[in-house]
């Protein structure tokens, strides 16, 4: 009498998502041949030459060719400052050189600018996102370090919004503050803060009282 064989239900192979190019980690030989075959020494002399130049700087206004971060970025002040959103500059990648990484400018009227730094490494992790304008004491720009988000568990390149909310906090109320007034009357914290450390750079500066 002939055996009788237990039929196995073969698991149907689930395909493996490709990887998004933005979330790898890439290692130094990898981005040393993406620089060398995106970079040719001709390319180069030439991106240096616009830039001594003073050549118009190309800026895009689709948020769907940012990166996701910065498009987020870049939505938020568009909201917050109807009118004033005047394009973003965006970092090439690959880099000219992987230890700068990628830097993308969001331009706003009155002169602001808002940077957000990536990793030459890895695209889409946020290193810092700074504001500052025309005339502006560096010690008043505001400066924020994302370069812990990941590790600390936020991940900005899926978040709602780029920054933590602590940071989106910050950010955001400085920007509304600071936005428009005179660079010389900018500030980084609250003019009612009394917990502002001077000897850190808190400059306080009262509004221009009307005459």
């Amino acid at each position: 009498m002939p055996s009788k064989k237990t039929s196995r239900t073969k698991k149907p192979v689930v395909p493996k998502a490709p990887e998004d190019p933005a979330r790898h980690r890439y290692t130094e030989d990898e981005m040393d041949a993406l620089i060398d075959k995106a970079w040719p020494e001709e390319k180069v002399e030439a991106y240096f030459r616009a830039e001594r130049e003073d050549a118009p700087i190309p800026v895009v206004h689709d948020f769907a060719v940012m990166r996701p971060q910065t498009a987020r970025l870049a939505k938020a002040l568009a909201d917050m400052f109807p009118g004033q959103f005047k394009g973003v500059e965006i970092g090439a990648w690959p880099p000219i050189n992987a230890e700068d990484g990628m830097i993308d400018v969001i331009y706003l009227g009155e002169s602001w600018i808002v940077q957000l730094g990536y990793d030459g490494y890895e695209p889409s992790r946020l290193g810092f996102v700074n504001a500052t304008c025309d005339g502006l004491d560096y010690l008043e720009a505001l400066e924020i370090d994302c370069g812990s988000y990941q590790k600390d568990g936020f991940d900005s390149y899926e978040a709602e919004f780029p920054l933590t909310d602590e940071d989106r906090e910050e950010f955001i109320d400085y920007m509304q503050r600071n936005f428009n007034r005179p660079a010389e009357k900018v500030i980084l914290v609250r003019e009612d803060d009394r917990e502002a450390n001077q000897a850190n750079g808190d400059k306080v500066v009262p509004f221009r009282k009307p005459s």
